[in-house]
């Protein structure tokens, strides 16, 4: 599973010319499984994002965590993040899950940080989106279970 989060000020998802969804402060969660991850993985990784100091706190820079924030979180899929880029001039993405097997993990996903106290959002699976952000510091972290 992989996930790239960014620290917005604000994030909007836009689908056939209208807002979907949208947070203000908070982070954006683009997520991708590949075709090995199950639902442990899912987990681990939720449970890492929650917990992981990503945020600045009292004190200082990355001394805070989503779990002891008020910070919004809005989720998107995003498939191309196993895109293969390092051989030919095209992206390969053969080790992305199957449509079916990561609209399962991606439920799942959603419904584990819906288990927090955190304000959720989420882009729609499988539709072609735009998304409009403002990034903090930038602030930018890839994660790979």
């Amino acid at each position: 599973m992989l996930a790239t989060v960014q620290r917005v000020s604000r994030a909007e998802v836009i689908i056939d010319g209208q807002v979907f969804s949208s947070i203000k402060r908070g982070c954006l969660l683009f997520v991708c499984f590949e075709e090995s991850d199950s639902f442990e993985e899912v987990k681990e990784m939720t449970d890492k994002l929650i917990a992981f100091r990503m945020l600045d706190g009292p004190k200082g820079i990355s001394s805070r965590s989503l779990k002891d924030s008020d910070e919004e979180v809005l989720i998107v899929s995003q498939f191309t993040l196993a895109a293969i880029t390092n051989k030919g001039s095209k992206p390969s993405f053969h080790k992305a899950a199957k449509t079916d097997d990561a609209k399962l993990l991606y439920d799942k996903f959603v419904s584990e940080f819906k288990k927090t106290s955190l304000r959720i959002e989420e882009g729609k699976f499988g539709a072609f989106m735009e998304i409009n952000l403002v990034n903090t510091g930038p602030v930018t972290f890839n994660f790979k279970t």
